[in-house]
């Protein structure tokens, strides 16, 4: 008798164990995950330029996906990026706020943020 309760005490440890094992592994990779989310990649042009937007000529990216992100910023790698926004260079913008999806005058989605840091990368 004695035996199997200690039996079922081991399984009932291991088990709590291997449980917080599984929590733990989940945070770290949420917290991963939400690291990647606060950057965007992608082919610089003009937002307005490129009849986007109606003010200001702010720098756009289009992703992988195609998506194009308008950028909002003023720090200076803002401003270093913003002089070759026309060039087609790859930049990674650091998120400084949540994005807002909106739509152009032709009713195509894209979506504004405010950034952090620009960083050109070709």
């Amino acid at each position: 008798m004695k035996r199997a309760n200690l039996f079922v005490l081991a399984l009932a440890l291991i088990a709590v164990c291997a449980w917080t094992g599984a929590a733990v592994a989940a945070d770290k990779a949420d917290k991963a995950t939400k690291a990647e989310k606060k950057t965007i990649t992608g082919k610089s042009d003009c937002a307005t330029c490129s009849g986007i937007t109606e003010d200001g000529h702010q720098i756009m990216l289009v992703d992988k996906k195609g998506m194009r992100w308008v950028l909002i910023g003023d720090s200076e790698s803002y401003k270093k990026a913003h002089k070759v926004r026309m060039d087609e260079k790859t930049m990674t913008a650091t998120l400084a706020g949540d994005p807002v999806s909106k739509k152009d005058r032709f009713g195509k989605e894209y979506k504004q943020v405010k950034v952090s840091d620009v960083k050109v990368e070709s």
